[in-house]
């Protein structure tokens, strides 16, 4: 399972998608959406923060 973190203005954002691809997705939507500090952890707790300058 894949968790996508976040912020927006009423505070943490936490959602979950089983692959990396939908993860990725769901995060790059959340920043376009205007949240910041978004992150994806896989199951080896690996970061993943690029797609933050691709949505932008």
């Amino acid at each position: 399972m894949f968790e996508i973190n976040g912020f927006d203005t009423t505070g943490v954002v936490s959602v979950k998608r089983l692959s990396l691809a939908a993860a990725l997705k769901k995060a790059k939507g959340l920043v376009q959406d205007g949240c910041w500090d978004v992150r994806v952890i896989d199951p080896g707790d690996r970061v993943y923060t690029s797609f933050e300058e691709q949505a932008a």
